[in-house]
């Protein structure tokens, strides 16, 4: 068989073996969320404090939240300043459909490796609820975000060392869009 044969038989059976163009388009379309736009009024910059749960002293902080994946997820970004230097945070947060549920990636410049956290959002996603997935750790961690209003917003970490029974709070973010509009309103 010539080469030329061999080569259109090639491409002829790769053709038969993969669906058309329009139907690989069609089936990788994202499909929306439940509440895909739950998340929406997180997007720009944010600036305020992280309270440590143990003393109450503040550090000033800011957060880059920007969408990604044609609106159904978000990175973000954060940076805290605090006596000791400059912490940062970074995930990625998307609507895993396989599970039915928010993911959250999350890692830290004191780790250096990523962390899942798996959210339910209630009250149309003014307040969620995320949980650190590790089955090898005792402590329970779980963060409660709160739309406090159209600029601002809460984000509380607690821990627990007796399965739940009890919560301590880490630290407490409050935080202000920066600029004071949202990138969707113009901003």
């Amino acid at each position: 068989m010539s080469s030329a044969l061999l080569s259109s038989a090639l491409v002829a059976l790769t053709l038969a073996a993969v669906p058309s163009m329009g139907q690989a388009r069609e089936a990788s379309e994202p499909q929306p969320p439940p509440a895909e736009s739950s998340f929406d009024w997180t997007l720009g910059e944010w600036a305020g404090v992280r309270r440590d749960g143990a003393d109450g002293s503040e550090a000033p902080m800011t957060m880059r939240v920007e969408p990604i994946l044609g609106g159904i997820g978000q990175t973000r970004e954060l940076e805290v300043r605090h006596g000791g230097g400059v912490y940062r945070g970074f995930s990625v947060q998307v609507f895993e459909r396989d599970a039915g549920g928010w993911v959250e990636q999350y890692a830290n410049d004191v780790h250096g490796r990523f962390a899942r956290i798996e959210g339910e959002v209630e009250d149309g996603g003014a307040r969620s609820v995320w949980r650190v997935v590790a089955p090898e750790r005792r402590r329970e961690s779980r963060r409660v975000d709160e739309r406090l209003g159209p600029d601002r917003w809460r984000r509380t970490m607690s821990v627990s060392d007796d399965g739940g029974a009890t919560w301590r709070v880490l630290w407490a973010d409050e935080l202000e869009r920066a600029g004071g509009t949202h990138p969707k309103e113009g901003g």
